[in-house]
């Protein structure tokens, strides 16, 4: 499933209870003519995965190569079969870049990239990984916390403890990433892993934010959390849009919002069972695969075989 943004808004929502119903939506924004942000849907054998883009790279080349990870992340889940949480996010975002760096190789897109941030969901497992300054955020009873870490030049100088995180959004170098996809042929991936714990009634239950930069420079975190905590998630995905363009607008804004249904722990809960996909950890399609390359060597042997018997009995016959 895949929803884009054009000039007006475009949105995504499920049926059901509206506070545990997933939403996403991506809108243009004010300043900018192209909305070069993709978010996808995408279900496979190993599980469902939330995904968000931010192409760049001139007046096509940002939305191509969005639309490229989109599209090459998709047919990686859906053809390769189920493998582990970890390793298909992984898989998954390699690919995306090897589609991209190949690209490029066309001077017309020869500067095109785009961030990515996947939350992948199999069964209690969630597999989160980024690249650039898309993020993902998790919010729990109006507290929110930022789960990944912007790859991007001013970051480098937080972490050096050379200016904080407020100076970090207002800095004129805040859009020069140093890690995307496209941008070498080898990608270095951080994949976290999470565990959803059932939460009891008087819990809290948490949600899961992945967003572009269009909304959190210009809606703080705190508003954020306000927002997710006292709205279902496709009222708070609107509100959230809508307060970056009242700011302003001056990027592309993608939101998506997924109910967790219980809460996100780093640790696997009591009695956890990783999800089996056959002998030695092989998806049903590759181990499918496997025994029909055997069937065809043993019959190759099989017809060699025969072949000689026959040469042989035919050469005894020659003899008599």
């Amino acid at each position: 499933m895949f929803a884009q943004g054009d000039k007006s808004r475009s949105e995504l929502v499920r049926d059901g209870d509206s506070n545990l119903t997933p939403a996403a939506i991506t809108d243009t924004g004010c300043e900018r003519d192209l909305n070069e942000d993709r978010y996808a849907v995408i279900e496979s054998e190993s599980g469902v995965a939330w995904i968000v883009c931010d192409g760049m790279g001139g007046v096509t080349g940002g939305e191509l190569a969005a639309q490229l990870a989109i599209d090459s992340m998709r047919r990686d889940l859906t053809t390769k079969g189920g493998r582990s949480s970890d390793i298909a996010v992984s898989d998954a975002l390699t690919e995306a870049n090897r589609i991209i760096v190949l690209r490029r190789q066309n001077q017309a897109f020869s500067s095109m990239g785009t961030t990515a941030v996947m939350a992948l969901f199999q069964g209690a497992e969630v597999a989160l990984s980024h690249v650039g300054d898309s993020r993902a955020y998790l919010v729990r009873a109006g507290v929110i916390q930022q789960l990944t870490v912007d790859h991007t030049y001013v970051q480098s100088l937080v972490d050096q403890g050379e200016i904080d995180l407020q100076e970090a959004l207002a800095h004129p170098d805040a859009h020069i990433l140093t890690r995307c996809i496209g941008s070498q042929p080898g990608l270095d991936l951080d994949v976290l892993k999470f565990w959803v714990w059932p939460s009891a009634d008087d819990e809290a239950r948490d949600y899961l934010l992945l967003v572009t930069d269009g909304l959190y420079s210009m809606v703080a975190d705190e508003e954020i959390a306000d927002l997710v905590s006292q709205h279902d998630p496709q009222s708070a995905c609107a509100k959230m849009v809508d307060l970056a363009n009242e700011r302003g607008g001056y990027d592309n804004i993608t939101a998506v919002i997924i109910a967790i249904g219980g809460q996100l722990r780093s640790e696997p809960p009591p009695g956890f069972a990783p999800f089996q996909f056959g002998a030695g950890g092989a998806g049903e399609g590759e181990v499918s695969l496997s025994l029909m390359r055997w069937i065809a060597v043993a019959m190759m042997l099989t017809i060699f075989l025969v072949g000689i018997v026959g040469a042989v009995v035919l050469l005894a016959f020659n003899e008599l």
